[in-house]
């Protein structure tokens, strides 16, 4: 067993006394709060060195968090962007063409006519040929020799029809010719196409043209004396000049058509009119 030696007494002694000392010392002159800050501050200066070494460590850290997040974030409002960019430019088609729609209705309407809705799918406008295919043909009721409406007014005729797709020849095509009247006057005469932009106006009488009954500016619709393709008063165009011969043996009449030919997106084909019923007239009371 172990023995405590004269020594080991000595210093138990002497180790208590200092720890009473010290304790005496700290209650009565707070020697410990000194020295426990002392440490405390030397500890807070480590402390903060430490963090200032550390701080741009845990500064590139957090960057390269945040970078991936952006990144994220990014490629998420990037996407969000193009689809609300996708959704815009397809409301402002839908709205036009419901526009245009809109005006055909208008068209038909003022004409009389029953058409047929059909979609421009193909055209050829060289100066061979200016023509249009449009989606529809027989099974929906669309055969040859049949007036075709755009929004502005007239656009051709169908020449040709299968089951589901027809041919239009446009009025400005070189083979077309639209019976015409003109202006207030009502002079009558034949707008042919050209092959061009223009349609020109031919048979308008001599005398009446001497006495300026066509002017620069002048309405053209349809005459509807053609066998009953053009029903009548369907814009055509509006007279752009009248031109003398050099010899003053004949008149030019070059009119621009009403359809933009160049930018066809939704046709009616007049298969019918729309017959509007009188109202029926009184009945004559009976004498007594």
């Amino acid at each position: 067993m172990w023995r405590r030696t004269l020594r080991d007494r000595v210093f138990i002694a002497i180790l208590v006394l200092c720890t009473v000392t010290v304790l005496t010392l700290d209650f009565r002159t707070g020697i410990l709060d000194g020295v426990a800050g002392t440490t405390s501050q030397a500890f807070g200066v480590l402390q903060t060195g430490v963090r200032s070494f550390v701080s741009p460590f845990e500064s590139v850290v957090r960057t390269i968090g945040d970078l991936g997040s952006l990144r994220g974030e990014n490629r998420r409002l990037r996407a969000e962007n193009n689809r609300l960019r996708r959704l815009a430019e397809t409301y402002a088609d839908v709205a036009r063409e419901n526009a245009r729609i809109q005006s055909l209705l208008r068209v038909e309407g003022a004409g009389g006519v029953r058409g047929v809705h059909a979609r421009v799918v193909g055209a050829s406008l060289s100066g061979l040929e200016r023509s249009a295919t449009i989606n529809k043909g027989r099974d929906d009721g669309v055969v040859p020799d049949k007036a075709v409406l755009a929004a502005e007014g007239l656009a051709g005729r169908v020449s040709w029809a299968g089951t589901r797709t027809a041919k239009v020849l446009l009025i400005t095509d070189a083979q077309s010719a639209v019976g015409v009247r003109i202006g207030t006057s009502g002079e009558t005469g034949l707008a042919r196409g050209t092959g061009g932009r223009n349609i020109e106006i031919e048979l308008v009488s001599r005398a009446a043209l001497d006495q300026g009954a066509v002017k620069t500016g002048d309405t053209v619709v349809t005459s509807g004396y053609q066998g009953g393709i053009f029903p009548p008063g369907l814009p055509v165009g509006r007279v752009e000049n009248v031109t003398l011969a050099p010899r003053g043996t004949s008149y030019s009449i070059s009119v621009r058509p009403f359809v933009r030919l160049s930018q066809l997106d939704v046709l009616a084909v007049a298969v019918g009119t729309e017959l509007v019923e009188s109202p029926p007239s009184p009945t004559p009371a009976a004498e007594e």
